[in-house]
């Protein structure tokens, strides 16, 4: 399978006419000579690969060249050629914040990002823009200095917002002037008339796709730029995210539920989240996606479609088991439907080995939704726990209806129905930490939004 994938490069017009399963990483150090990005770990882990599509940090290892159509690429190399490169490459060197030097230029490109959105960030925001960058040497302190430094230089390039190649930035500024590809639709329509073909794998971010390493041999359509499936909008009952939305794009939207935005700031590290959809994380199948979780314990539904119908699906429904859903070979997921109301009164923990680029060890999601005193509605789940997403409608009604001096005597005997329900399988945890994890986030759950709302 060949492409015909038009984008830019460090400000020149590219024509990729090979295999679009191959890696931005292969295809920048091995056909193009930009070795400035290193290959690290080809997971998203190290940050060593770092690079700027359209504006956004992103790990180049998790991008297959089939998803670039219209893509305004930026690598260490065409950086270093900006006044602010000038600015950071002095700060850095103020402080001695480089040793070895194999994870700077990725460092670099993170140094960018934090800049381009804030020339005034705080400690919190440049740790924040780095967490998915690893130093194994230097450490991280004065690579916070330098970059703090460059933000008080006050140097003009600081306050253009994002100044790379502006001169000869491309000119797809939108979904309508992308250019379509035999394997990358840009409508709904086409899209689901290429699902069709069976041998074909969605793609839409790619980050769990392009970890598996089998990228070079599986043929993708590319999702990331039907606009039908990028879009986030509401109606009378549900917002309405669309699948193909990035986490990014998720927490930045002021549409979005408080809960979710909680959530995907606790996914991976910005350029995860920059590139990583919630049509992935369902689509996977996997009890420990963020997301997922999410949209479990507010009862959304899934619009699936192909060429022919659509179907509304709740997603207690789409899981059949481990890896496991109910999603035909020819639909999609197009869009999640998650209810306006009735969320607001919720507690989320994800409880991982470090903040950033974790994933869940166990995590934990309670809703409490109450209305003149009484529950109207109770419900909880339990990530990374067993093989599917633990939730149980019958032990949450227990709680339903009644007032909150009722729920609360009722407490021990709730915890006590989750304790025998929960079983947990063996991970990377023992099962017994895992169920002791489980009872303390359900029981501060409850001593949270129960006994401190009746005090």
């Amino acid at each position: 399978m060949t492409a015909d994938i038009k984008f830019t490069l460090n400000g020149e017009n590219i024509a990729y006419k090979e295999n679009p399963s191959e890696r931005l990483l292969d295809f920048l150090r091995d056909k193009s000579g930009l070795t400035g990005t290193k290959c690290g770990c080809k997971e998203g882990e190290c940050g060593a690969c770092a690079v700027i599509i359209n504006n956004r940090l992103i790990n180049s290892c998790l991008v297959a060249m089939g998803s670039l159509s219209g893509a305004d690429v930026v690598t260490i190399e065409g950086f270093s050629k900006t006044e602010r490169f000038s600015v950071l490459d002095e700060a850095y060197a103020s402080v001695s914040a480089v040793q070895c030097g194999f994870c700077i230029p990725g460092m670099m490109m993170a140094s960018e990002s934090i800049l381009a959105a804030n020339p005034d960030p705080t400690e919190e925001d440049i740790r924040v823009g780095i967490s998915g960058n690893l130093c194994r040497c230097t450490g991280y302190n004065s690579i916070v200095k330098a970059i703090k430094i460059a933000s008080k230089s006050n140097h003009p390039s600081l306050k253009s917002g994002n100044e790379l190649f502006n001169s000869k930035q491309n000119t797809f500024t939108d979904f309508n002037s992308i250019p379509a590809t035999q394997f990358a639709p840009t409508t709904l329509a086409d899209a689901l008339n290429l699902r069709r073909n069976s041998s074909l794998i969605p793609y839409s971010g790619g980050t769990d796709l392009m970890v598996s390493g089998e990228c070079a041999d599986s043929g993708y359509m590319f999702l990331n730029n039907v606009f039908e499936m990028s879009q986030i909008t509401a109606d009378e009952k549900y917002i309405r995210i669309g699948a193909a939305c990035t986490f990014t794009e998720i927490i930045e939207n002021p549409l979005t539920p408080p809960i979710l935005k909680e959530a995907c700031l606790q996914i991976a590290a910005p350029a995860i989240r920059n590139v990583g959809t919630p049509g992935g994380n369902i689509a996977n199948g996997s009890a420990k996606a963020d997301s997922a979780l999410i949209f479990m314990v507010t009862d959304s539904n899934l619009r699936l479609a192909n060429a022919d119908n659509e179907r509304i699906v709740p997603i207690k429904e789409f899981y059949s088991g481990k890896g496991k859903t109910i999603l035909a070979s020819d639909e999609l997921i197009v869009e999640i439907l998650m209810p306006k109301s009735g969320i607001e009164n919720y507690y989320y923990k994800k409880v991982g080995a470090r903040n950033a680029l974790s994933i869940a060890r166990t995590s934990f999601a309670g809703i409490l939704d109450i209305d003149n005193g009484a529950i109207v509605k109770c419900a909880v789940a339990f990530g990374a726990v067993c093989d599917v997403i633990i939730h149980c409608d019958e032990i949450d009604n227990m709680l339903t209806g009644k007032t909150i001096k009722e729920a609360i005597g009722l407490k021990e005997t709730y915890i006590k129905a989750y304790d025998n329900f929960i079983q947990p399988r063996h991970g990377r945890v023992s099962i017994e930490y895992r169920k002791d994890i489980c009872m303390n986030l359900l029981r501060d759950f409850l001593d949270t939004k129960l006994i401190n709302l009746e005090a």
